[in-house]
């Protein structure tokens, strides 16, 4: 499998936009995907995928387009055959702004036009040549700009979100956001299922690990360094958490990560 990746250049959008990928494989592969703290979005030119549904306990087709909410479980994808599918890794700031505000609790309403228009989405898929790939990213940059221009900011949702990630390395508690948001530990757990789908604890525990994964991802030699430098109260503390969000040990988790990217295995 082919990945490329690549950070928005308009520094006004990457408050939204973490990084856009395009995959493109050939062959048939299994990949689980890690909470990560991102919504995803993506567009297929070519072939497909199927997510494995806990429901019916079997793969189901997805939509040549879509938008998937930030989970904290792991979601299982069968490529079955050639793939060419762009994606953008979206913040979680975004839920500040009115079009995505019921996002996370109503995603199956929302449609990736509401972020790339019809006539772009088939420009950017038009664009992508497979035997030399690259990603548009001016021509992404431009199209995303103009859909969240005329939205006004959730500045509670915007401020709760930029206070996790500060607060990512130390051991901040779910006390301690609720002091910060000058709410009662209930208000908080009320607010933010409404807003994130999931719990105060949950959301700290999802953000954490996505900062910690990239982290280490980039330093392959710091993999099993001190966890009490990412607020993890000791290692087993950090292994425990690993376990309980990946399936694996981080030696497991580390040794599963074949592509740039720190948020897929394959299995």
């Amino acid at each position: 499998m082919i990945l490329i990746e690549e950070c928005p250049n308009n520094p006004d959008l990457t408050k939204y936009i973490d990084r856009y990928q395009l995959f493109i494989s050939e062959e048939p592969v299994f990949i689980k995907a890690i909470p990560n703290g991102k919504i995803e979005c993506y567009l297929i030119k070519k072939g497909g995928f199927a997510r494995w549904d806990n429901v019916s306990e079997e793969f189901i087709d997805n939509a040549s387009s879509g938008i998937f909410p930030a989970t904290n479980r792991t979601t299982f994808f069968y490529i079955p055959s050639h793939i060419v599918c762009l994606n953008i890794k979206i913040n979680l700031n975004i839920l500040g702004l009115q079009l995505f505000s019921n996002l996370q609790t109503n995603w199956q309403s929302h449609d990736i036009s509401d972020l790339i228009p019809a006539n772009e989405q088939s420009y950017l898929l038009s664009s992508i040549n497979e035997e030399n790939p690259i990603i548009d990213v001016d021509k992404l940059d431009a199209v995303i700009e103009r859909s969240l221009s005329n939205y006004q900011v959730d500045k509670k949702v915007d401020q709760i979100v930029k206070l996790i990630h500060e607060q990512v390395t130390s051991k901040f508690r779910v006390t301690d956001l609720a002091n910060y948001m000058n709410m009662s530990p209930k208000t908080l757990e009320r607010w933010v299922r409404k807003q994130f789908n999931l719990s105060p604890k949950e959301l700290l525990q999802v953000i954490r690990f996505e900062f910690v994964s990239r982290s280490l991802k980039n330093q392959s030699q710091r993999k099993f360094m001190d966890s009490t430098e990412f607020g993890y109260y000791d290692q087993s503390h950090f292994i425990k958490e690993c376990q309980n969000i990946t399936g694996y040990t981080p030696k497991e988790f580390f040794s599963r990560m074949k592509l740039s990217t720190n948020d897929l295995v394959f299995e």
